[in-house]
């Protein structure tokens, strides 16, 4: 509508967000201890993901009652349009922190910057105590 474009097709788009999602909580998955017996692993996995299907259908349903009711309303035209621009922007920051921190755990030898100037407060607590032990002695 904004962009006199042709909308994309609905279940191509539905298909690539669930795989962009899913790619997203299976690293989230790879973090926890899931035993080494693979039939657990595979109750664990199936009741993990079931689970998120079940809070996400919970929490859609919510959510389309109170759109619903608040649909017809003038205010709604404008948030939806504030809010849909928020997301995309906040979607794109995401995108772009899951990445560098891909790139991080993939090569982290390869970033430019000193580890003084380009620290992660989880990782670098170490640097940043030996840096403020060094400023003050000097």
């Amino acid at each position: 509508k904004y962009f006199n474009a042709k909308s994309p097709n609905l279940l191509a788009a539905v298909f690539g967000f669930g795989l962009l999602h899913g790619f997203g909580l299976s690293t989230r998955l790879q973090q926890l201890p899931l035993g080494d017996d693979n039939t657990s692993m595979l109750l664990r996995i199936l009741s993990f993901n079931l689970g998120v299907e079940l809070g996400q259908i919970a929490a859609l349903a919510a959510m389309v009652a109170l759109l619903t009711l608040w649909r017809h309303r003038p205010s709604f035209q404008r948030f939806s349009y504030v809010a849909n621009m928020g997301l995309f922007y906040a979607g794109v920051y995401l995108l772009f922190m899951q990445l560098h921190g891909y790139q991080h755990d993939v090569d982290p030898d390869s970033f430019r910057f000193p580890a003084t100037e380009h620290q992660h407060i989880h990782e670098d607590m170490d640097i940043q105590n030996s840096t403020d032990n060094s400023r003050n002695t000097l």
